[in-house]
């Protein structure tokens, strides 16, 4: 019997979530840095970084067509939306920022997760603890910009 109410007691339990995670890659990346087998990708190793999303939703917002936005704003001041599908009841994606594209982008600055059903609600989001919306200024003098009527 104390088996069953402590069955019932974690299944009641579930919690539903997203969740994100940064990880730094570079040369300790690589498995063969840590035991001191041949790789010949340390000669090249990815330099970066990476963001793990993982969720968990409960089944009536899986009928909804859920997906993860995931908003990014890079130290260069530039950003960008990536849009992944949700088609399981929990799961992990991940997203890197790796090599060319990553000092391009001078690396990530902040970003937001949320889950949004097709209706555009929004259900669960995380957001990194110096998110802030991207506020651009538009540097055009008025002689450039055009005549209004």
């Amino acid at each position: 019997m104390r088996y069953v109410l402590l069955f019932l007691l974690l299944v009641g339990c579930e919690k539903h979530y997203i969740s994100v995670r940064q990880m730094q890659i570079g040369p300790d990346y690589l498995a063969s840095a840590h035991i001191g087998s041949p790789d010949p990708r340390r000669a090249d190793p990815p330099i970066g970084e990476k963001l793990v999303i993982d969720w968990s939703v409960p089944p009536d917002i899986l009928t909804q067509n859920p997906k993860i936005v995931l908003h990014l704003i890079f130290r260069n001041h530039t950003e960008k939306f990536e849009f992944i599908p949700i088609h399981h009841k929990m799961g992990f994606e991940v997203y890197s920022l790796l090599r060319k594209e990553f000092h391009e982008k001078q690396g990530l600055l902040t970003y937001r997760a949320e889950i949004v059903t097709q209706d555009g609600h929004i259900y669960r989001d995380w957001k990194h603890q110096l998110w802030v919306n991207l506020i651009t200024l538009d540097h055009t003098s008025p002689e450039e910009q055009p005549a209004q009527d």
